[in-house]
């Protein structure tokens, strides 16, 4: 009966660290504003390698000299969708806002850098992504935290 009850622990503790460390992806998914991002494949000439593409939001520079916490304020576009406006210390008054991390090469993260797709569909945005860029749906929560939900190639 103590191994199972030592068991039963130990798992609940591991479940517990999980949900820990995603929640701020989970919270941005389950209660964040949706937006339609203007991004790019870093690499358009072969963006997957295996099954995820890296992206850059248009508009946010590197950002070297500076490390740390980082925010980006977005700007509407005349077509409804998003960019970046260059990134700032100081959180922006306005939303919607990116919370970002600039590390010690002044590279901006703010954890909408990478989308992950079948591998049949990720052929079929390789394709597309190469030719137009591509509109990230983004959910972006209050505090600035983001995930992508979906991306589509632009039109």
């Amino acid at each position: 009966m103590k191994r199972y009850r030592s068991l039963a622990i130990a798992l609940l503790v591991q479940v517990v660290l999980i949900l820990v460390v995603a929640a701020p992806w989970l919270q941005a998914r389950l209660t964040g504003d949706e937006y339609r991002l203007q991004v790019e494949p870093v690499d358009p000439m072969d963006p997957f390698r295996g099954s995820y593409v890296d992206l850059r939001l248009r508009g946010v520079p590197d950002d070297s000299g500076r490390e740390g916490r980082a925010y980006v304020a977005l700007r509407r576009n005349r077509d409804g969708t998003y960019r970046g406006s260059g990134t700032r210390t100081e959180k922006p008054d306005r939303k919607p806002f990116l919370r970002c991390n600039v590390d010690d090469d002044g590279d901006v993260d703010c954890a909408i850098e990478s989308f992950f797709a079948s591998a049949h569909e990720a052929k079929r945005l390789e394709r597309a992504l190469g030719r137009r860029g591509a509109l990230a749906h983004v959910k972006i929560d209050g505090a600035g935290r983001a995930a992508i939900v979906d991306l589509k190639p632009a039109s």
